[in-house]
């Protein structure tokens, strides 16, 4: 699918502020998107986030650069 100039900032406009300034997400964040997992993949709701996440890379480099966060 391509997009116009246009579109593209549209969809990025309308998502940015769901990402985290450090790429860690938020516990609301990693449950809604096991939520859309749940409706689209067949994973269970119930998955603990750390089945399917690990943000101990993202963490570490968030401590060297306390001023990004």
């Amino acid at each position: 699918m391509a997009l116009s100039s246009a579109q593209g900032m549209k969809a990025y406009d309308s998502v940015k502020d769901t990402f985290s300034r450090n790429g860690i997400p938020t516990e609301e964040q990693s449950k809604a998107y096991i939520a859309m997992l749940a409706a689209t993949a067949g994973v269970s709701a119930d998955l603990p986030a750390a089945t399917i996440f690990d943000f101990s890379l993202a963490a570490a480099a968030a401590k060297e650069l306390p001023g990004k966060q």
